[in-house]
């Protein structure tokens, strides 16, 4: 067993992650390692653990070996597989540049492939710290039912009277569900620290997120909303609340468009706790299933070693 590892850390909107280089996959860490790495009174503190390794040498991403090089390894903070992260995808690819592991063209702002349990996913770089990834197909999880009812889901959230709020469920390659509130006091009166309850129950678990919607922008004066504008916290699966997530920002942008109807915008500036993210809808989205994109920020903060408990 590896007893010490290198590692940085590094976050996206705050939601932040401990990295490590595995280049040929010797490293495989129990949950355990993982839920101590990730606590942060006990370890290095994080919502989550990144392990790059290339997907020839891990059994997990080999059917992709032949579209991406690099495969992100993700965890949640309590040592659960997770198939996707989108800050994390992001501060992923930051950190490869940082180990000079992508080629020129990519750093240089070209499109380039990462294998994920989602799925290959593409990443481009915006400039100094900025990327954004093509995060790929989505859908409404309840289809033209949900559209048409507005939700497919009841979430009981505590510290909000008590009452089950409906909700619209997503696929992003990690499942979603979303809940519109009337304002910000009672996205400020949320009781995260505890899961929030679904019905009907999510056969493999859920990421919650609370959403309102704050504007719409019109940015060329033409009378039109070309911008919508939402607040968001969020309550991941196997991490708890954080400071924001990246996929749930984008099924956040994607529900209140549903919600909107026809003629929504297809971009979103998403608030959350830790920053700004942006959702851009791909072209020839319908309100149900489609395309995303998520732009924001990606910091790597610090570089160090860690010896490993046991």
């Amino acid at each position: 067993m590896t007893s010490e590892i290198t590692f940085t850390k590094g976050h996206g909107t705050e939601n932040d992650f401990v990295l490590v280089a595995d280049a040929d996959g010797a490293w495989n860490p129990a949950a355990d390692v993982v839920a101590w790495l990730c606590d942060r009174r006990a370890g290095l503190g994080a919502d989550g653990l990144v392990r790059a390794v290339r997907t020839a040498a891990e059994p997990a991403a080999a059917q992709w070996a032949g579209e991406a090089e690099w495969f992100m390894d993700y965890r949640n903070a309590d040592g659960s597989v997770a198939e996707m992260c989108g800050n994390g995808v992001r501060v992923f690819a930051e950190f490869l540049l940082q180990q000079g592991l992508l080629p020129e063209a990519a750093a240089a702002g070209e499109w380039f492939p990462v294998a994920t349990r989602a799925g290959v996913k593409r990443l481009r770089r915006e400039g100094e710290g900025a990327w954004t990834a093509d995060m790929g197909t989505w859908r409404m999880t309840g289809g033209q039912g949900a559209l048409a009812a507005g939700s497919d889901a009841l979430v009981h959230v505590e510290g909000l009277d008590g009452v089950a709020r409906p909700a619209l469920s997503f696929d992003l390659g990690n499942p979603h569900t979303v809940v519109a509130l009337p304002d910000r006091g009672e996205l400020a009166a949320a009781d995260l620290t505890r899961a929030p309850r679904v019905e009907p129950v999510p056969p493999q678990g859920t990421n919650v997120e609370l959403v309102v919607p704050v504007d719409t922008i019109d940015l060329d004066g033409d009378g039109d909303a070309d911008m919508g504008d939402v607040s968001m916290r969020v309550h991941e699966r196997g991490s708890g609340e954080t400071r924001s997530c990246g996929t749930g920002a984008c099924a956040a942008a994607l529900a209140t468009r549903a919600w909107a109807g026809e003629g929504a915008p297809a971009v979103w500036r998403v608030r959350v706790p830790g920053g700004r993210l942006v959702v851009t809808v791909g072209a020839g989205s319908t309100l149900t299933e489609g395309t995303v994109w998520l732009s924001g920020p990606a910091r790597l903060v610090a570089t160090g070693t860690v010896s490993l408990p046991g």
